[in-house]
């Protein structure tokens, strides 16, 4: 699974127009959920603000899983829709471009690394950090806590290493 953590909202917002983006938002429901920077709930929350704050909002779909073609193809975007808010990893978020060549595509997130999950303790671990999260390599989060409150004791012990591609 990959470990993402939300972009600060101002971050998301400075790569959009209020006067003439049209908006979907793309969700994936599988590791960004766990991570707790995407889901259901992170959907419904970012639409909100983005529509409080004046953006024009028209709809989003929440699919089990971004980063698989045959998913992709249940979204029907409405025509004056222009750019869409993908809530999902790099790996979504390059099929949705994909998929959407012609669109405006703004990511909210950023991959910290790979990490395995014990659901029983509710923790996940960085087990293989992307190169400018090194740093992280061992360091566990509370499920669904999009990269805050680190915990200070270790819960799933394994061994991590840091490998060099």
């Amino acid at each position: 699974m990959i470990f993402s953590n939300s972009l600060e909202y101002e971050k998301i917002t400075s790569n959009l127009d209020k006067k003439n983006d049209i908006i979907t938002i793309i969700g994936c429901n599988t590791c960004i959920r766990v991570s707790g920077a995407g889901g259901p709930d992170k959907m419904k929350e970012l639409a909100m603000k983005l529509k409080h704050d004046g953006y024009n909002v028209k709809d989003g779909f929440m699919l089990p899983i971004t980063c698989m073609e045959p998913y992709l193809f249940t979204v029907k975007l409405k025509p004056e829709v222009n750019t869409i808010v993908s809530l999902a990893c790099t790996a979504g978020t390059s099929n949705i471009k994909r998929n959407f060549p012609d669109y405006k595509i703004v990511e909210t997130v950023d991959n910290i690394g790979l990490i395995i999950a014990d659901t029983n303790k509710g923790v996940l671990k960085i087990a293989m950090p992307y190169k400018k999260h090194e740093s992280k390599l061992g360091a566990e989060y509370p499920l669904g806590s999009d990269g805050k409150n680190r915990m200070s004791k270790e819960q799933i012990p394994v061994k991590v290493e840091l490998k060099t591609l």
